[in-house]
């Protein structure tokens, strides 16, 4: 029996060692990150082995610049880059609370709590913490709400200019197609490019980072569209199959089929041809000719929003082929322009079926324009989420309103004792964002957490440039819910899997 017990004490406190390890490597990163947060936060200078750098405060741009090899520092990184490519923002945030939550669950665990009861207790608290954040965001339901903007110029880091240029385009979208048509088809981070200009701007049309591969001489108003799905070139045959005399007879049929599709392309009037792959160049060529003009091996995002503002329908060459002349135009789309002139790195479209636009970012040097595009892409990333889901209060006031909450959802709980101190690690971890971003502006945190009513209604926090009380849902310092969601639902799995790793063991 005492062998028995020495083996199992051992046992534990292998494991324990292990996740100190864990945890330590864990809060080395979120060292490395956590002072770039909020308005306040600074910024890390990243250089690599050229010597190059660059200054940033975005989360998922030093993470995934910097040099780890402990597998749990690798795991948080890799979790934490779901959260850019899931929202855009609130990598850092994904940091803090995890390491947060992590920390306080190696004091429990040290005292004596099961470690797999008190996983359940964690993940218990964080679906309540989701669910609570669901039942209490406000909506947003038109594009001049004044809090869209406050989501998008804290998203921006404060730049007025990108602000007013997300801010704009949206506006026009909306007010040319409909609010639906913003939220639901109107991809806005993806609308963003950056050029060398003077000054940014916004572009009327649908911009195509692509150029055609021959310089029309003028540009093509009012044009008939096809957009077609696959190739326009002949079906891939073996070099022992084109050295006989019937390979070569069929590959000269498949020409031949081509140029007859060509011809009846030409003949109902079309005017632009965009393909999702590559054309045969004589093919091509016999189009310049005629004045047609052709974009192949396009994006599939870019042919879904050529069919958007188009209204064309997608078809494959076969269907091109077997259409009649009327059923061939009633296929096609209406563009109302399709102009070179704006960029020496593609086109911009014009739709008669649907209005977009796209942002040109400008800023005088190459290393700030790629900084002011990733600034703009997390505020547009905002806007769009903030838009589909509504908001919540920013600042980590959010999660201190969640904490009386989910004290009375616990009180009606009857799990065991290590499972319930799931809950209280979480209730204990929710201020961690807030205190993290008051402590960057150079206050101290736990002094201003004692100055926030924890309750359902607050909705004051900290003037971050004076250490006040204000009113953060009047002054419009706000954050997507969706934002919060992902966050919490990533921290969740995040958390499980460090607290489950027993050992690590180099595999083959």
């Amino acid at each position: 029996m005492e062998n028995e017990l020495t083996k199992n004490m051992s046992q534990i406190a292998s494991y324990i060692q292990t996740l100190e390890a864990n945890i330590a490597a864990i809060s080395s990163v979120a060292d490395t990150v956590k002072h770039t947060v909020g308005p306040k936060g600074l910024d890390v200078m990243l250089v690599d082995q050229y010597g190059d750098f660059k200054c940033t405060n975005d989360g998922v741009e030093v993470l995934s610049s910097i040099q780890i090899q402990h597998p749990a520092a690798k795991l948080l990184i890799e979790i934490s880059k779901a959260q850019e490519k899931h929202v855009g923002d609130g990598t850092t945030s994904v940091v803090i609370f995890a390491n947060e939550i992590l920390r306080l669950s190696l004091q429990k665990i040290k005292e004596g709590y099961q470690t797999i009861p008190l996983i359940k207790g964690l993940n218990k608290a964080l679906e309540k913490v989701i669910e609570l954040l669901e039942r209490h965001s406000t909506p947003i339901n038109r594009v001049d709400d004044p809090r869209l903007r406050s989501v998008t110029h804290i998203a921006a880091r404060g730049d007025k200019e990108i602000t007013d240029l997300l801010t704009k385009l949206s506006e026009d979208v909306a007010n040319a197609n409909s609010f639906e048509y913003l939220v639901s088809e109107f991809n806005l981070f993806e609308s963003i490019y950056t050029c060398s200009r003077r000054e940014s701007e916004i572009i009327g049309g649908y911009f195509i980072p692509k150029r055609p591969h021959y310089n029309y001489d003028s540009d093509f108003y009012d044009p008939k569209c096809l957009i077609i799905d696959g190739p326009l070139e002949p079906e891939a045959f073996s070099s022992e199959v084109i050295s006989t005399d019937t390979g070569v007879s069929h590959l000269d049929q498949s020409v031949e089929k081509l140029f007859s599709i060509a011809e009846k392309i030409k003949n109902v009037g079309i005017k632009a041809i965009f393909l999702s792959a590559s054309i045969l160049p004589k093919l091509e060529e016999y189009f310049i000719k005629e004045g047609i003009f052709v974009l192949s091996n396009l994006r599939q995002k870019d042919i879904n929003a050529l069919l958007r503002i188009s209204g064309a329908s997608k078809v494959n060459r076969q269907r091109v082929l077997s259409a009649d002349n009327s059923e061939l135009k009633s296929i096609s789309g209406d563009l109302e322009s399709i102009q070179k002139s704006f960029s020496p790195l593609g086109v911009f479209i014009k739709g008669t079926k649907a209005y977009e636009a796209t942002i040109l970012l400008a800023a005088e040097l190459d290393s700030a324009l790629a900084e002011k595009k990733r600034i703009a892409i997390d505020a547009a990333h905002a806007y769009k989420k903030c838009l589909e889901s509504g908001y919540v209060l920013g600042g980590g006031i959010a999660e201190i309103n969640l904490i009386e909450r989910l004290k009375r959802s616990q009180d009606s709980l009857s799990y065991n004792k290590d499972t319930m101190v799931g809950f209280d690690i979480i209730v204990e971890a929710l201020p961690a964002l807030f205190k993290q971003i008051v402590f960057n502006a150079g206050y101290d945190p736990d002094e201003k957490l004692n100055l926030i009513d924890f309750h359902a209604s607050n909705k004051n926090g900290i003037d971050l440039e004076t250490g006040e009380i204000i009113n953060y849902d009047f002054s419009g310092i706000l954050d997507p819910l969706a934002s919060k969601i992902s966050i919490f639902k990533i921290v969740k799995e995040l958390v499980s899997q460090v607290l489950k790793i027993k050992m690590i063991l180099q595999a083959k």
